[in-house]
């Protein structure tokens, strides 16, 4: 019920005017990794945790995904922009969607943010972790 999460969070930065601006253009996100020879800025996400794995056949009627967004640019200050718009985007943001013929809710909230130095010397990089509750329709 998390495989569409990923596609949420994408479509949802894509869309935001502030975050573009800041991330450098539309499609410069993706999951884990950055690809070789890509400048910079980028984001990359990833989901880090899930609590209360809802699987077939259980009771549970919803689980918190934990998902990590890493913005990474040449400068501090670029970074602090494309953390600041993909907090203004996604924290508080809900969609519903569909998978394998079940209904969910999705509603992103903003946890915590935090500063890192990449091992290259010339880039910086945030650390801004999200809650995603999943609740069945």
């Amino acid at each position: 019920m998390f495989a569409e999460i990923g596609k949420i969070l994408i479509a949802r930065l894509n869309a935001d005017a502030p975050f573009k601006t800041a991330n450098g253009a539309d499609n410069r996100i993706s999951p884990v990794r950055i690809p070789q020879n890509l400048d910079y800025p980028y984001s990359i996400y990833e989901i880090i945790d899930v609590d209360n794995f809802m699987s077939k056949g259980s009771s549970l009627n919803s689980c918190n995904v934990s998902i990590r967004l890493a913005t990474f640019a040449e400068t501090y200050n670029r970074t602090y922009d494309q953390a600041k718009a993909a907090i203004n985007s996604l924290d508080l943001y809900s969609e519903t969607y569909t998978e394998d013929g079940q209904a969910y809710l999705a509603k992103f909230s903003f946890e915590s943010l935090s500063d890192e130095y990449h091992n290259s010397a010339e880039v910086f990089y945030k650390n801004i972790n999200f809650n995603c509750l999943i609740i069945k329709n």
